[in-house]
C-alpha cells in the first residue's frame, strides 16, 4: 500500500477539497483507496460529504468500536477512517500515538493500494508525524504570500527534522497554468536556495467555478465535473501518482531479483 499524505503551511487552500477528490480520481482509476481524516481535531472529510459517521477514530482509540466500525463509504467505492472534531485530547495524541494508528489502519484487511492522509494545516507535531511516515508528501499551495511562506516553512521543518523525504508540490486555484507555474517556480528557488532541496511539481489545479457547486451539493468535482478543466488536472495528478507507485513496485521486485540472483 502506498501512503500519500496531503499537507499545507496554513489552513484554506483547498487540501481536504482536493484529497477527497484524488481519493476518488485513483478509485475511477481502478484502485482500491482509503482516505484516512487526519486533522484529528477539526476533521471536515465528513462535513464535505454531508455524512454523519456513527463512529470516528476517537472512538477506536477508547475501545467504543473497532477500528474496521470506523469506515464508512465514499464516492467511487473509496473507505473514509474519519477523524475526530472537536476533541482537544485528540489534536494533542504524540508522533508515537499518530504512527500507530496509521500502522493499524495499514493492518486492516483487505489492504488497499492506496490510503491518503488528509492532514491538518501547519508545523505542529501532529502534522509531521502522520506526513512523515508518507512515501509522497504532498503539499497543497495557492498564489498567496501566506501560503507560500507557510509552506516553505512546512517543508524547511520536515526536512531539518527527518531529512530526504519525497514532496510533490500542488498549486491549486490558479488564475492560470502560467501563473501556477510561476508560483511554483518561487517556492521551488527559495528551497533550492536555502535547504539545498530540488521540489518537484506534481501539478496545478485551475481556478474552477464548479467547485462551489460541487461543494454546495456535497459531492466530488471529478464526478460531478468531469469534464472541467479542474477535474482533469485532478486526474492528471492522480495519474502520477499512480505512477510513482508502479515505479516504487518495479524497483521492489528489482531489489527482490538481485537479492535472489546473489543467495
Amino acid at each position: 500500500m502506498r501512503i500519500v499524505a496531503l499537507s499545507s503551511g496554513k489552513g484554506g487552500v483547498g487540501k481536504t477539497f482536493l484529497s477527497l477528490n484524488l481519493a476518488a480520481a485513483l478509485a475511477n482509476r481502478g484502485h482500491s483507496v482509503w482516505l484516512f481524516d487526519g486533522d484529528m481535531g477539526l476533521a471536515n472529510v465528513h462535513v464535505l460529504l454531508g455524512i454523519q459517521p456513527d463512529f470516528d477514530i476517537s472512538d477506536a482509540l477508547a475501545g467504543r468500536c473497532s477500528l474496521a466500525q470506523t469506515l464508512f463509504d465514499g464516492p467511487c467505492g473509496i473507505k473514509i477512517i474519519p477523524g475526530a472534531s472537536g476533541k482537544r485530547d485528540m489534536a494533542e495524541l504524540d508522533p508515537l500515538e499518530m504512527t500507530q494508528v496509521v500502522e493499524a489502519i495499514g493492518s486492516l484487511e483487505p489492504a488497499a493500494d492506496f490510503m491518503l492522509i488528509d492532514t491538518g494545516a501547519g508545523i505542529g507535531k501532529h502534522v509531521t508525524a502522520l506526513a512523515r511516515l508518507a512515501d509522497t508528501i504532498v503539499v497543497v499551495v495557492r498564489d498567496e504570500p501566506a501560503s507560500l511562506a507557510d509552506a516553505y516553512g512546512l517543508i524547511k521543518v520536515m526536512h531539518h527534522d527527518f531529512g530526504s523525504l519525497n514532496f510533490g508540490i500542488l498549486v491549486n486555484d490558479a488564475s492560470t497554468i502560467r501563473r501556477g507555474q510561476q508560483v511554483f517556480d518561487r517556492l521551488r528557488q527559495v528551497a533550492l536556495k536555502f535547504l539545498e532541496l530540488d521540489l518537484k511539481l506534481l501539478g496545478i489545479v485551475p481556478h474552477e467555478p464548479a467547485v462551489m457547486a460541487a461543494t454546495r451539493r456535497r459531492e466530488t468535482l471529478v464526478t460531478t465535473a468531469p469534464q472541467s478543466a479542474a477535474a482533469g488536472a485532478i486526474m492528471e495528478i492522480a495519474s502520477g501518482i499512480e505512477g510513482q507507485r508502479a515505479e516504487a513496485d518495479q524497483a521492489r521486485a528489482s531489489l527482490r531479483l538481485v537479492a535472489g540472483a546473489a543467495e
